[in-house]
């Protein structure tokens, strides 16, 4: 067994160790030699100790795990199994777990210790589909003893797993998971700067479904021969970060009202992506004359997807980035605009680019390929929208590359459409955060490329086309 933290962080990895499967007597050693087994098919190894029986209960002592490549190991003090009956085990081992993490390189050692409280872990069901249900009071893992000196230390409260472990040659887990709430706490000093950030995490809940993925199987994951999927919501988040640097510190606080994600691997396509809502800052400089200021959006929202594998044909890639209802307080627009001649409405920024692009080689290669590695057959911009102070640009547009030439040349067209922003350039000018001359400059070389929209005096269009043959124009006139 081996459920579904472990693929969340190392740490988080090592402790659901803990929850190693084992059922009295014969199906007690069956199960555990499950578990045995995938640990070392995971590149670990595995010295299971002394064996003890008494009645319905089996005890393992002294059970050592090595780490892959020899980079660490954990000892397990003892696992204990207690018959339950009806095919049921409940299953006990150490409240504390010591873990050394030695990667013997670059890389700088590690001690985690992994603390349990109030925790059951009852197995049962059959060989080809072991179900775990696991609950615990606390989980909290803490690392240390790392260069430079950082110490970071997590904790779940109210902890709830349910999984299915299946799958004979390739392992699969499947299942969900819910938590009252999650803290976390670090500390970085590099020698210069110091870092110290605290974080509160309310209602976590989320479900994966996923095959097991190791160092060793990361080309199937690529290959799209292995699939992963796991999805999460949490409610209310607080958080607090402390950066002292030599010539300046300040404190930033940061709440949200809620937050929902995805990350998965599936067919070779990575997707990730997530939404935060009502989510605020609020910034406190301490060593500068500069008063405290606060920041909020109604919704932040990310999305990235690429291909991973190698493909014949081009595949889909995405990236999208969005700011909604983006509200600064009157001491940062003081600033610079203490007259208030410029509108201070929500602002809003969305940033939607696609492409089909194609792997020449195999990704995991890429570093050590002898050419490009990678072809852009066609990029999109789905959409950009920028609406600030009074201003709103909107964009469009796509195009076909030519790969045959170097660098390829795009053919195709571009839309935008701009209202508002001689207005507001003006007002900027006005204000002296722009020059004049350059203020002038830039309203010249806006004839160049755009004309006079159909919404009044403060409204431009623009519509440049790339060609087969190299030029471009720009609402039809020629400049290259």
């Amino acid at each position: 067994m081996s459920f579904s933290f472990k693929h969340f962080s190392t740490a988080l990895l090592l402790s659901t160790a803990l929850g190693s499967p084992s059922l009295a007597q014969e199906l007690a050693k069956e199960v555990v030699g499950e578990y045995f087994d995938e640990l070392r098919a995971g590149g670990m190894t595995v010295s299971p100790g002394a064996q003890n029986v008494s009645g319905s209960i089996v005890e393992w002592r002294d059970i050592v795990v090595g780490l892959p490549q020899d980079e660490g190991h954990y000892t397990l003090d003892f696992m204990r199994a207690e018959e339950l009956g009806g095919g049921k085990v409940s299953l006990s081992y150490p409240p504390e777990v010591k873990i050394t993490i030695d990667p013997k390189g670059e890389q700088s050692q590690a001690d985690i210790v992994v603390r349990t409280e109030g925790i059951t872990h009852i197995v049962s069901g059959e060989k080809a589909a072991r179900n775990h249900d696991i609950t615990a009071s606390r989980i909290a893992v803490a690392m240390t003893n790392m260069d430079p000196p950082f110490s970071m230390e997590l904790a779940v409260n109210d902890v709830v797993v349910r999984q299915v472990s299946s799958g004979a040659q390739t392992l699969h887990y499947k299942g969900d998971m819910k938590a009252a709430n999650l803290e976390t706490q670090y500390d970085l000093f590099d020698g210069q700067t110091n870092i110290s950030s605290t974080g509160s995490y309310d209602n976590l809940s989320a479900s994966f479904d996923m095959d097991a993925v190791n160092e060793a199987s990361l080309d199937e994951l690529f290959a799209g021969t292995r699939n992963l999927s796991v999805s999460y919501q949490m409610g209310k988040m607080i958080g607090s970060t402390d950066i002292a640097a030599p010539q300046s510190a300040m404190v930033v606080q940061t709440n949200a009202r809620s937050a929902d994600g995805s990350f998965s691997v599936l067919d070779g396509i990575f997707d990730m992506g997530g939404t935060a809502q009502d989510v605020a800052y609020d910034v406190k400089l301490k060593d500068m004359p500069l008063p405290p200021f606060t920041a909020s959006m109604k919704a932040v929202t990310t999305q990235v997807k690429l291909p991973l594998k190698k493909a014949e044909t081009p595949l889909p890639a995405r990236i999208q980035l969005g700011f909604d209802g983006l509200e600064l307080s009157d001491t940062v627009w003081g600033m610079f605009d203490p007259t208030g001649s410029l509108p201070r409405d929500s602002a809003r920024l969305n940033i939607d680019l696609g492409a089909q692009v194609r792997w020449l080689v195999e990704a995991l290669g890429a570093a050590e390929a002898k050419s490009v590695p990678v072809e852009v057959d066609s990029v999109k911009i789905n959409d950009v929208t920028l609406n600030i102070a009074g201003a709103a640009l909107n964009g469009s547009g796509e195009a076909k590359l030519n790969n045959a030439t170097f660098p390829p040349m795009p053919v195709g067209e571009v839309n935008m459409d701009l209202r508002g922003g001689v207005g507001l350039l003006d007002k900027l000018v006005a204000l002296g955060l722009v020059p004049q001359q350059q203020g002038q400059m830039v309203k010249m070389m806006s004839g160049m490329f755009a004309v006079p929209g159909g919404d009044g005096t403060d409204h431009l269009v623009s519509k440049i086309e790339m060609n087969a043959d190299g030029s471009i124009l720009a609402n039809g006139q020629r400049i290259k």
